[in-house]
């Protein structure tokens, strides 16, 4: 079945309306994922440089706090008399209300007076900061403690854990990331007369991850090797995802430069920046890990553009109802117009077919004159009693009405041939008519 004029309109509307839509859909697509992934990266930088801001804060607490410990009187006076009993009472006492891991005091040899979380005194605690902090340099780096001084400090339950890697492969883990500063202990004749050793461990301390996910919105971890020591990351389950190897290789873990890629861990596939963790001799010692979560630009692009689809639908109902009422409007109208071109078509055609009945009745008029012309042809040749002239002046009136059919015989011919071309002209607009009635309604009549 051939398609009617209507159908092709709303067809060719609704084609063009869709292809519009289709080619708007892909190219929004295509741009916004690319737009989208130039944001995902600017964002994940931005969060990596806000970590990096919160453990530079952390870094310049525990230095403010080492300096403004080593200036006290109190401190000073029981370094000066070594009373570890009370000095160790008072480095407890500021450990715990500035959440301190260890707060360590030494004399200048360097030999353990006091300790805030208690241990062994005496010693030497073998930090190459209290070595500097006894030449009067006041220290602030990152570090990673090994087993035997996070022993010493009462830390290693803190740190000793196991680091599940691939393929259930398990890493032991006794060092631990810390952030610590030294300082010197001076008399008031500026004399040096101890050390002053403090620092936060990282491994199992959550304060700075939660801080930058609550402030950033992404995660955070903090990595020593590949292993995961402290982060924000959560399992599917809602418990923290820590004592893990990160699935990233480790060539993107060595540094000195960041590293900026995909990465999933426990199950969510983030966009993430690793910065390394240096020390205060530009030596790789861990990272910070920064990601956030793919499905969260994903999503996006999703509602961008089911958006789009969605008020495609709706421009597609709108076009719709303003269109098939003009298309209707329009197939009605040349309907009718074709309707009007059949009417006038048939009466010309009855006008041609009187025409043709005239020309007929000329025709015979004509004979009838020819036959009266041989009648009064007839009496001439035998005249009788004076009547020859009336006779020849009917001959001659005859002759005259002759001449006329004639002249009208020769119009009807033309006529006759005129009309020949009308009837040609008639079907031609029937056809018009057939053809529009059928392009309009798709059938014929």
């Amino acid at each position: 079945m051939k398609m009617g004029l209507r159908v092709q309109l709303i067809g060719t509307l609704i084609g063009a309306i869709l292809i519009f839509f289709v080619i708007s859909a892909i190219a929004a697509n295509t741009t916004m994922s690319s737009d989208l992934s130039n944001l995902a990266k600017r964002e994940v930088t931005s969060g990596a440089l806000g970590f990096s801001g919160y453990w530079d804060s952390k870094k310049d607490q525990v230095r403010l706090l080492t300096t403004q410990i080593a200036i006290q009187d109190a401190i000073r006076k029981d370094v000066q008399t070594k009373n570890g009993k009370a000095l160790g009472d008072a480095l407890s006492n500021i450990a715990r209300g500035a959440e301190l891991s260890f707060l360590t005091v030494t004399d200048t040899s360097g030999k353990v007076i006091a300790r805030a979380n208690g241990g062994t005194t005496g010693v030497k605690t073998g930090s190459p900061y209290i070595d500097r902090a006894l030449t009067g340099e006041t220290v602030s780096t990152a570090a990673k403690l090994g087993d035997a001084e996070l022993q010493a400090e009462q830390l290693a339950p803190q740190v000793d854990t196991d680091s599940k890697g691939a393929g259930g492969t398990t890493t032991h883990i006794t060092d631990g990331i810390a952030i610590v500063s030294a300082a010197p202990i001076s008399d008031q004749n500026e004399r040096t007369i101890g050390a002053i050793y403090a620092g936060v461990v990282m491994n199992h301390a959550y304060d700075v991850v939660d801080q930058a996910t609550r402030s950033l919105g992404g995660k955070a971890a903090i990595l020593l090797g590949q292993s995961i020591v402290a982060s924000s990351i959560s399992n599917p389950d809602g418990t923290r995802f820590v004592d893990s190897d990160i699935a990233l290789p480790a060539t993107s873990l060595a540094g000195p430069k960041p590293y900026q890629g995909t990465d999933t861990e426990a199950g969510t596939d983030y966009l993430t920046e690793v910065d390394p963790i240096l020390d205060d001799q530009n030596t790789v010692i861990g990272a910070r890990w920064y990601g956030i979560p793919l499905s969260t630009f994903r999503e996006i692009q999703a509602h961008t553009i089911q958006s789009i689809l969605l008020w495609g639908l709706v421009g597609l109902i709108v076009a719709l109802a303003l269109a098939i009422p003009v298309v209707e409007r329009l197939s009605r109208l040349l309907i009718k117009r074709s309707r009007q071109v059949r009417a006038s078509a048939k009466e010309l055609s009855v006008a041609i077919v009187g025409s043709e009945v005239s020309g007929d009745h000329v025709a015979m008029t004509k004979a009838a004159v020819e036959k009266q012309g041989e009648i009064l042809s007839a009496v001439m040749a035998a005249p009788m009693n004076g009547a020859t002239e009336k006779v020849a002046e009917a001959a001659s009136l005859n002759a005259e009405i002759y001449g006329d059919v004639i002249v009208i015989d020769t119009l009807a011919t033309e006529m006759s041939n005129r009309m020949q071309q009308a009837v040609s002209r008639v079907n031609e607009l029937n056809d018009v008519a057939e053809g529009l009635s059928e392009l309009v309604t798709g059938t014929k009549n």
